[in-house]
């Protein structure tokens, strides 16, 4: 357990020591909950809240709330209507940037249903339609 806790200080370490500029194009998902949406029709529609930040440091836990309403699309389909506001509390001393996707598979991976740029303590509004069943 000692090496293991070693091991642990050692690795953050390195990261924290790792030239920012030098890791400025990969990303960091530090949160990936499945949010259920219920319809305005009663059925259940899984998605995921990802919540991608440009270090693992930056611990961005999502906070997500949303309302639906019924609405049709161009064709006069039903559809819900989504919006969900999310927001990712700032860190202990400093704001970061973040970028918020909702899809339809865990870490991205499905349909990206919306997608918005944002800084942590701030609400960021991701709307997007789901198609009735």
């Amino acid at each position: 357990m000692k090496k293991l806790v070693v091991a642990g200080a050692l690795a953050l370490g390195l990261m924290a020591a790792t030239p920012g500029s030098a890791g400025a194009w990969v990303v960091y998902c530090d949160w990936d909950p499945v949010v259920p949406i219920v319809t305005p029709e009663g059925h259940i529609v899984l998605v995921y809240d990802s919540v991608w930040t440009s270090s693992p440091l930056s611990l961005a836990v999502p906070l997500a709330t949303y309302t639906v309403a019924r609405a049709h699309d161009s064709h006069g389909r039903p559809v819900t209507a989504v919006d969900m506001a999310i927001t990712v509390p700032t860190g202990v001393l400093l704001r970061y940037s973040t970028m918020d996707e909702v899809t339809t598979g865990l870490l991205g991976s499905g349909k990206v249903l919306a997608r918005a740029y944002g800084t942590s303590g701030k609400t960021v509004h991701l709307k997007f339609t789901i198609a009735t069943p």
